[in-house]
């Protein structure tokens, strides 16, 4: 399967190890961690404006979004002890969603293990409805993000 992302385009890169919970009976990462990597990457990916998650599930900002859609396409296994990099990026940004790509790699080799895709919603943090992202968290993404679609 041929890569469709272009790892040129990703300017945030956190690593994670593979550990024993995250191996199937298989032998392999099981392919829902995924999932948990992108996530992982997209927090990561907030706090390096220097945004934390509150115990109540907001960034420190009053950020609050929820995750509508992931995909993932899966290219290759990745197993125990692996050393990961998952690649991040914006690559839209809408009225009150954006979107989040992710390029996965085993460290030692630079085999891309799989890409995936994650729209995510700015909400209301008090009534969970959809409202307009922030002036500022649009300018970040942009002034970061030089390839990020603004779709308005």
């Amino acid at each position: 399967m041929e890569n469709t992302l272009e790892k040129e385009l990703f300017r945030h890169c956190t690593q994670l190890r593979v550990r024993t919970w995250e191996v199937d009976w298989q032998g392999v990462v099981h392919n829902s961690y995924y999932l948990r990597y992108m996530e992982i990457g997209r927090v990561e990916y907030r706090r390096r404006y220097g945004y934390d998650l509150s115990p109540d599930g907001t960034f420190n900002d009053g950020l609050k979004v929820f995750v509508v859609h992931n995909s993932v396409d899966y290219r290759s296994v990745a197993v125990l002890d692996d050393l990961l990099d998952v690649y991040t990026r914006v690559s839209w940004i809408k009225n009150s969603s954006f979107c989040f790509e992710h390029y996965i790699e085993r460290n030692a080799t630079k085999e891309v293990l799989a890409t995936g895709k994650g729209i995510i919603v700015n909400v209301n943090p008090l009534t969970n409805l959809p409202e307009a992202l922030p002036e500022k968290f649009v300018k970040e993404i942009i002034d970061f993000e030089p390839k990020c679609d603004l779709i308005r």
